[in-house]
């Protein structure tokens, strides 16, 4: 019994029209290589090398403070913290220099 997709049955999974359902088996080509295996190998060694650098990264971030995050959502909670803003906004913009290559005077 023919599968309701046009050209696959139950007997030919790969979706090769068998030759009573009135369409040609179309010639499958070998994969490529050479060139092709280059770029996989080149790729696949720019993803380790990524992922070499971001966990050298990821390692030299310190520890979080897990005592000091619960006092923090804790005051929050309370609605206790102060939060300083002009400190959040030098911070803020130190941060956006970091991110633009410019360091500023201050």
């Amino acid at each position: 019994m023919p599968d309701p997709i046009h050209g696959v049955n139950a007997t030919n999974a790969a979706g090769v029209a068998s030759a009573g359902q009135g369409r040609s088996a179309a010639p499958i080509s070998p994969p490529p290589s050479g060139a092709a295996n280059q770029a996989d190998s080149a790729d696949v060694a720019r993803a380790q090398a990524l992922i070499a650098t971001i966990t050298e990264a990821a390692n030299m971030v310190p520890p979080a403070n897990l005592t000091r995050i619960a006092e923090l959502r804790q005051a929050i909670e309370l609605g206790t913290y102060q939060a300083n803003a002009p400190q959040i906004a030098k911070m803020i913009m130190q941060i956006e220099d970091l991110l633009t290559g410019e360091e500023k005077a201050g």
